[in-house]
């Protein structure tokens, strides 16, 4: 009963649940357009090499701009960034569902529509992921990591399958228009948020004022100034990198998989991504409840991975749905422990005023690899055939987690008293920050 209750602790902030839950609600909508978008591109190209192009002009976008986003989130009010964000995409997604319903759809606007993303989501992500943590205490980190990580795998859960439903049912508009919808719910909780919750403290605002155009540029190299300081967890960066753009074999190759070999229909296509909904659920469940105990997390975060990438060879194999089910549901299990216990120490570790730029450089760095995974994708499919291509990414993802734990500097990792490290000055506001920053 006392693990729930630190559980569910962060929902006694009245300005974390409403942003919680509108979130929520839109990655609901979120899920819809990805199965929307997929399913659509698809029928328009039948090429794994088009559909990991269109995916890849999402993530370009967002890696040009990502550090000024993030100076952006240190800057002014996370908060009138993330309204807006939430505002130019519901707007955006609209005219797409108009476009879809009316048959008016080709290549050229899904691609327009995929860079518009990938700009948004260079000034929101860093606006979200700096805002969290100021909404509750240090001590409630864990246990707030792990509810977002629950409503986003409700998401996860329900998301792709209503997406489906829906375009079975009616047809790829219904499903875009529904993600507009959500984006407007988010957009109103946060009309009921306090405006001071998004503000930086006193002190951080001074630091932005004024400056010449060094200083701008200081700025948004502060974030690679500040992980010179840690040099494993920035090591784990850069294995998170490689293992993103690889099971982007996942993201390219299973579509064709389903559709066009094993002759599926949409919604059990939709399902395969719920059923990593509940892997993913259940491993944010335990890992909230479990949170204070985990131990050697450089060991934890790698043996999860070297799992996940089993588990991309396994949906290589797989003859019918219930196999890539099963597959799904482990990818979700192996995905998300180390996702919420590495999210939690870097919380602790990142001072408030520069949360929005060092998180851009983490985004950065474990994006980079998508755009040339998407399309390594491709090559894979089209070259070797859809299921080779997911047993070689599935493959190189294990072997690369064996040797990454073999790494000095990670394995440092194992020996370093996290406990400690959390259980430092944050009680009374400050932060533990590494000698090199």
């Amino acid at each position: 009963m006392r693990r729930i209750r630190y559980l569910l602790a962060p929902l006694r902030s009245r300005d974390f649940t409403l942003v919680w839950l509108g979130q929520g609600i839109s990655q609901i909508g979120d899920r819809c357009t990805e199965i929307a978008l997929v399913w659509l591109l698809v029928g328009l190209t039948g090429s794994s090499v088009l559909m990991g192009a269109v995916l890849s002009a999402m993530y370009i976008p967002t890696l040009l701009l990502l550090l000024v986003g993030g100076v952006i989130a240190d800057r002014g009010s996370r908060r009138a960034v993330i309204l807006a964000c939430d505002g130019l995409r519901a707007l955006a997604i609209t005219v797409f569902a108009v476009l879809a319903t009316l048959g008016m759809i080709s290549l050229p606007t899904v691609f327009v529509l995929a860079a518009f993303y990938g700009i948004i989501a260079a000034f929101f992500n860093p606006a979200l992921r700096a805002l969290y943590p100021s909404l509750v205490s240090p001590e409630q980190y864990d246990a707030a990591n792990s509810l977002q990580q629950i409503v986003l795998q409700v998401a996860l859960l329900g998301g792709p399958a209503l997406g489906g439903y829906l375009i079975a049912q009616w047809n790829v508009g219904v499903a875009l228009a529904v993600d507009a919808l959500t984006f407007v719910i988010a957009f109103l909780t946060l009309l009921l948020t306090r405006r001071g919750a998004f503000q930086l403290p006193e002190q951080d605002q001074k630091l932005t004022q004024g400056g010449n155009a060094r200083r701008h540029w200081q700025e948004i190299f502060a974030g690679i100034r500040f992980l010179k300081g840690e040099v494993g967890i920035l090591s784990l960066i850069v294995f998170f990198s490689l293992t993103n753009g690889l099971n982007n074999v996942e993201a390219v190759l299973v579509p064709r998989l389903v559709r066009e070999e094993l002759d599926l229909p949409a919604i059990a296509f939709g399902l395969l991504a719920s059923a990593m909904g509940v892997g993913t659920l259940l491993g944010a469940l335990a890992t909230g409840l479990l949170a204070g105990r985990v131990r050697r997390r450089a060991q934890v975060i790698c043996i999860s991975i070297m799992v996940f990438g089993a588990a991309i060879i396994a949906m290589g194999l797989a003859e019918t749905a219930l196999l890539l089910d099963v597959s799904y549901l482990v990818l979700g299990l192996s995905f998300i422990v180390p996702e919420v216990v590495f999210m939690s120490l870097l919380q602790h570790v990142i001072p408030a005023e520069m949360r929005g730029r060092v998180f851009s450089v983490l985004s950065l760095i474990a994006m980079a690899m998508n755009p040339l995974g998407l399309m390594l994708a491709g090559v894979l499919g089209d070259s070797f055939g859809t299921r080779a291509g997911l047993w070689i990414g599935g493959g190189v993802i294990v072997a690369l987690s064996v040797l990454v734990l073999a790494l000095p500097t990670v394995r440092a990792l194992n020996r370093r008293d996290v406990a400690l490290s959390m259980s430092t000055p944050e009680a009374s506001g400050e932060m533990t920050v590494p000698t090199g920053a």
